[in-house]
C-alpha cells in the first residue's frame, strides 16, 4: 500500500525557518489516494532547502515565517 501514499503541499500553510539553525520545516498532509492519513513535516537543512524554497513559497503562500 505504501506505493499509493503521497504528500501534497497545502496552499495556505507556509514553510517555517528556524532563525538559529536555518532548518526548514514544510508541513505536508499525507494521503492514500484521496484519503487523508495524517500530517508530516518535511525537514531540510538550509543548504538542502535553498534551491527549492522559492518554488515551495510560491506554491504555499506569499511570505515565509520564522519560528524560534
Amino acid at each position: 500500500m505504501s506505493a499509493l501514499l503521497h504528500a501534497s503541499v497545502r496552499r495556505h500553510e507556509q514553510p517555517a525557518v528556524d532563525p538559529v539553525t536555518g532548518e526548514v520545516r514544510i508541513p505536508l498532509p499525507l494521503y492514500a489516494v484521496d484519503d487523508h492519513q495524517g500530517d508530516i513535516e518535511l525537514v531540510l537543512s538550509r543548504k538542502d532547502a535553498l534551491p527549492i524554497l522559492d518554488a515551495l513559497l510560491r506554491a504555499t503562500g506569499p511570505r515565509l515565517e520564522a519560528v524560534s
